[in-house]
């Protein structure tokens, strides 16, 4: 019986929550024929200067930490819908580039020495990848619940790490997250 209660949490939470920018305004938009195209993952790091052999990566901005947000929640939306709509294949690119958005915001708090949002961070990617997984063996159930657990992850960095609403006043990091821009 727990378990029943769990999955309607998650379902339920997957169907409202959401991670990244979101707004309270009605969307009018027609429903597209066929399940949007996952967000392109956030721009990929610069290559290393010449001659520079197994070095570390190139710092993440914290303006390209907030890009690859947005990829985040433009592919948790895309994932989502997908899914209540039937389409785990449209579903499967979507899961795809969360995981790859989620390995640079993994890069984004090593390089800052922040252990904790670095787990989180990790624990995020590991529910994209299981998404994946499932969404690949044919369990959308499974890629659902998966999808549910990694934006509770969402939750739980944006509580610590986040400030503002994204309407009266913009997106930052919090003071606790020790964390400015240049």
């Amino acid at each position: 019986m727990m378990r029943i209660g769990t999955c309607a949490a998650m379902l339920a939470m997957f169907a409202l929550g959401g991670c990244g920018n979101k707004d309270d305004a009605v969307q009018t938009t027609p429903a597209p024929a066929a399940a949007p195209a996952p967000a392109a993952a956030a721009p990929a790091p610069a290559a290393p200067a010449a001659g520079r052999q197994g070095g570390a990566a190139a710092a993440i901005t914290v303006a390209e930490h907030s890009a690859t947000m947005k990829v985040i929640a433009q592919n948790v939306q895309a994932a989502g819908k997908a899914l209540k709509g039937g389409d785990a294949a449209a579903a499967t690119p979507a899961a795809e580039a969360l995981a790859t958005a989620f390995a640079r915001i993994e890069t984004f708090y090593t390089q800052r020495k922040k252990p904790d949002a670095v787990k989180l961070a990790q624990t995020a990617k590991t529910g994209a990848q299981d998404a994946v997984s499932a969404l690949k063996a044919g369990d959308p159930m499974k890629a659902q619940m998966a999808l549910g657990a990694t934006q509770a992850t969402c939750a739980q960095c944006h509580k610590v790490n986040r400030e503002g609403d994204g309407k009266a006043t913009p997106y930052g990091f919090s003071a606790a997250s020790g964390i400015t821009a240049p």
